[in-house]
């Protein structure tokens, strides 16, 4: 009887270390992965992605726009992302998709490459039981001297 109550302790031990460390390894990764931003565009709180595409500046005169189809943009459904960028010598790009009123976890896919400055790829929003959900989408643009982000904010309404 002992025997069993101290593999079931165990086994509980071990699930509550993992569960700890999981967000550890998160924000680590994170960390590791943000820390060469060189170069970040100011947020414009005017940008409405349900309407269409969006512009960021960066300050060197560098911009990127982001779209992000169908409209309005829905979660639990596929988006269409389309990223373009002028004046920047991308080696990759990606879309840093952040839940800013619940954490949503790790959320970043890569997009491909369909022609000089032009990606896109497709992503699946997730859920929440909230019932509007503010994003906060941040195109990384990897190039040889660092990453350059470019923060877009929107909002969507549970499904």
């Amino acid at each position: 009887m002992n025997y069993q109550k101290q593999r079931k302790h165990d086994t509980w031990l071990y699930a509550s270390v993992i569960i700890l460390l999981v967000p550890v390894a998160v924000v680590i990764f994170h960390l590791k992965n943000d820390s060469d931003i060189m170069a970040s565009a100011p947020l414009d709180p005017s940008c409405n992605l349900h309407q269409g595409s969006c512009q960021s500046l960066f300050p060197d005169g560098s911009k990127v726009t982001l779209s992000i189809s169908p409209r309005p943009i829905k979660g639990l459904k596929p988006l269409q992302i389309q990223v373009q960028t002028e004046a920047i010598e991308a080696q990759s790009v990606a879309v840093d998709f952040i839940g800013l009123d619940m954490n949503m976890g790790y959320n970043r896919p890569k997009l491909k490459q369909e022609s000089v400055g032009q990606y896109s790829g497709t992503w699946v929003l997730g859920s929440c039981a909230l019932e509007r959900m503010s994003w906060e989408a941040t195109i990384l643009i990897s190039t040889s001297e660092g990453v350059k982000a470019a923060p877009f904010r929107f909002e969507v309404t549970a499904p």
